[in-house]
């Protein structure tokens, strides 16, 4: 099945229709599919064209030249267009250079770099772990972000459909600088490091947003910031309240006064914090695990204040049976979207490149098959 052509899906994009949804309003309507993003590994077994990150960083970081990323961009708007998205993803050049990375190798079928690697984040360290170090630091500047790729899908996206700008997280950026242990000292030994450091990734990220949300096309921006683990969040709310929330909240003021939407892709076990996360305004959550909250639970007790997003457990998509998907996709469809509004169907993460193809393919007919169940005569 790895080496085989899937037969693209039939549907129109209807960004208005994900627009709808998101925001709970009626009426009822077909369930849109949602992901944070698919990894090359997968896109490239299912479009039958050689991909990987190598390519796909370039049309974010390209400043001029030659740009080699135009046919990876095309390939991602021709994946997102087969496959039933509403919108195409793409990352604004915003990037804090750092080298704190374990390598090991990538057993998935289908690799995403080409050197036939997967990296992992060192959390005992990081570029910064003094003051001499902030001060020495190369940080980006505002007014040289490279929006190329946006830009160049600003042009081509077909009507009906928007661009997702993918930004990086306020608390990831900031604890990646120093290694999660390294952050963790200092929030006791050196604070005003800490806060530095979240301020300036803060104050860029939020530079990053105002300009990508001028850009006509471009929909929603999700926000992808893991702040949890298995049994809580990685530090204390009190520390995300203090040095993370409030740059949160600026964006989602940014974002929303250009008329756009703004998703929070986080994972880990935020029950202590999801009404505080809700109440600062995000249009949708996006990332659940069944073994920390299945995504039937979180619909039942937020689906009424917050679009519900995704949730089809990754393990059962990495490891169950095609008929397996299509049951666990169904029983999230029968208890997350019988209202029409207000839940996403995709993955409990993302399209990860150890998903076997047909597995996710089977995820997403099933939810087409659902909705022309429910709405006879839509192609969604």
């Amino acid at each position: 099945m790895h080496n085989e052509r899937v037969a693209p899906f039939c549907r129109t994009p209807n960004f208005d229709n994900l627009r709808r949804t998101l925001l709970r309003q009626g009426p009822p309507g077909p369930v849109p599919f949602i992901e944070l993003f698919a990894d090359p590994g997968l896109m490239q077994t299912l479009l039958g064209q050689q991909m990987s990150w190598d390519a796909l960083v370039a049309p974010w970081t390209s400043q001029g030249g030659e740009w080699e990323g135009r046919a990876m961009l095309d390939a991602i708007l021709r994946f997102c267009s087969e496959h039933g998205y509403d919108y195409v993803w793409a990352w604004p050049g915003l990037h804090f250079p750092r080298s704190n990375f374990q390598l090991s190798t990538d057993t998935a079928a289908a690799g995403n770099w080409r050197s036939g690697v997967r990296f992992w984040q060192d959390e005992t360290t990081g570029p910064i772990q003094s003051w001499a170090d902030f001060e020495a630091y190369p940080w980006p500047r505002a007014g040289r972000i490279s929006y190329r790729g946006i830009e160049y899908l600003n042009t081509v996206v077909p009507a009906g459909m928007k661009i997702s700008m993918i930004v990086g997280g306020i608390f990831e950026n900031s604890s990646w600088l120093m290694g999660l242990q390294s952050f963790s000292y200092a929030l006791y030994d050196r604070p005003d490091l800490v806060a530095a450091i979240c301020q300036r990734v803060g104050e860029l990220t939020l530079a990053t947003v105002a300009h990508a949300v001028s850009i006509d096309n471009v929909g929603m921006v999700f926000l992808g910031d893991d702040l949890g683990y298995a049994n809580g969040t990685l530090v204390s709310p009190a520390v995300l309240r203090r040095y993370i929330f409030p740059h949160y909240r600026r964006l989602l003021e940014i974002v929303h006064a250009a008329g756009k939407l703004v998703l929070l892709h986080s994972c880990g076990n935020l029950e202590r914090i999801m009404d505080e996360l809700i109440d600062l305004g995000f249009d949708g959550k996006h990332s659940f695990e069944d073994k920390i909250m299945p995504v039937e639970e979180i619909y039942r007790r937020w689906g009424d204040r917050i679009a519900v997003l995704g949730g089809v457990d990754m393990d059962v998509l990495a490891r169950g049976s095609v008929d397996e998907v299509r049951q666990r996709t169904r029983a999230v469809l029968e208890s997350c979207a019988a209202k029409g509004t207000g839940y996403c169907l995709g993955t409990g993460n993302s399209g990860a490149n150890y998903i076997p193809a047909e597995n996710f393919v089977a995820m997403l007919d099933e939810g087409q098959r659902w909705n022309r169940e429910r709405f006879p005569g839509t192609d969604r």
